[in-house]
C-alpha cells in the first residue's frame, strides 16, 4: 500500500466520522426541539464541521492527484532516459591477431552508433573464467604457507590472454587499460600476451596451462563513459589456436 492510499484511507475514515457527528447532531437537535430550545447555533456548528471535513477531503484529493502526476512524470522521464541510453549503447568490433606463438594484438574498434559520436574513455578489463580458484584449504579457513595469497589469486588472470603489462598504460598485472577519446569509426590496438601459470602452480607448464583454456574465449569487460553517462558492456573474443606452427618451437 502506497502513502497516497494510506492518506486516502485516513481521509475517508475522518469523513465518515464527520458524517456520523452530523447525524448525531440531528438527533440532538430533535431532542432540543422537543424541549423548546434554540437550535440555530447547534445547526451552524455541525454544518461548519461537515463543510470543513468536505473541504479537507477535496484538498487531500487535489494533493494526491498532483503527487500522482509528479510520480508519473518521473517514471516517464526515467523510461525515456533508459531508452535513450540503450539506443546509444556503444557498439564494438574486436579483431584479435596472433603475433608469434605467445603474443597477439587486439584491435578495439568503436563501430557505432553514429549518434553516440565519441567516448571520453573506455576502460578495457580482462575478465576471468567462472570458477572459484580459492584453494580448498583457504575456503575451509586454513592457511597454507606454500599456497597463493588471496591477493595473488585476485591478481592472476584466469584465462588465455592478458594485456602486456605496463604497455599502452596497462597495469602491472595486465588486467586493465583505459583508452581515452575514442571516436565512432576509429579503433585502438592493444598488445596482448598469452598467460602463464601462477608461480605457485608446481609442475604446471605453459603448454598445460594453455591447454586448459583451449577453446575458451578472451573475456572483456568494458566501462564506457561520456559526460555523466556510463555503459557497462561484456563481450568475448574467439581464442585462436595457441600451438606454434612448428611444434619443435616449444
Amino acid at each position: 500500500m502506497t502513502d497516497i492510499d494510506r492518506r486516502r484511507q485516513r481521509r475517508r475514515l475522518l469523513l465518515v466520522l464527520a458524517l456520523l457527528a452530523t447525524v448525531s447532531g440531528l438527533v440532538v437537535l430533535t431532542a432540543l426541539d422537543q424541549l423548546g430550545k434554540d437550535r440555530a447555533g447547534v445547526i451552524a456548528a455541525f454544518l461548519s464541521v461537515a463543510a470543513a471535513a468536505a473541504a479537507w477531503e477535496a484538498t487531500g484529493r487535489a494533493s494526491d492527484t498532483a503527487e500522482e502526476a509528479r510520480r508519473t512524470a518521473e517514471i516517464v522521464a526515467r523510461i525515456e532516459r533508459d531508452r535513450w541510453l540503450a539506443e546509444l549503447t556503444p557498439q564494438f568490433e574486436f579483431t584479435l591477431t596472433k603475433e608469434g606463438d605467445r603474443a597477439a594484438k587486439l584491435l578495439v574498434h568503436l563501430a557505432g552508433p553514429d549518434a553516440l559520436g565519441y567516448l571520453e574513455s573506455v576502460a578495457v578489463r580482462i575478465g576471468d573464467d567462472d570458477y572459484d580458484h580459492t584453494p580448498t584449504q583457504q575456503r575451509l579457513g586454513y592457511t597454507n604457507p606454500n599456497g597463493p595469497t588471496p591477493e595473488e589469486i585476485a591478481a592472476h588472470i584466469w584465462g588465455p590472454f592478458r594485456l602486456r603489462p605496463r604497455i599502452d598504460e596497462a597495469d602491472e598485472h595486465g588486467r586493465e587499460v583505459t583508452v581515452t577519446d575514442l571516436r565512432v569509426g576509429r579503433g585502438r590496438p592493444l598488445a596482448l600476451d598469452r598467460t602463464m601459470p601462477g608461480t605457485w602452480m608446481e609442475g604446471k607448464t605453459y603448454n598445460s596451462w594453455q591447454l586448459e583454456y583451449e577453446g575458451h574465449p578472451l573475456r572483456l569487460l568494458l566501462t564506457c563513459r561520456r559526460g555523466e553517462e556510463t555503459w557497462h558492456i561484456a563481450r568475448t573474443v574467439d581464442n585462436p589456436d595457441w600451438r606454434p606452427a612448428d611444434p619443435s618451437a616449444t
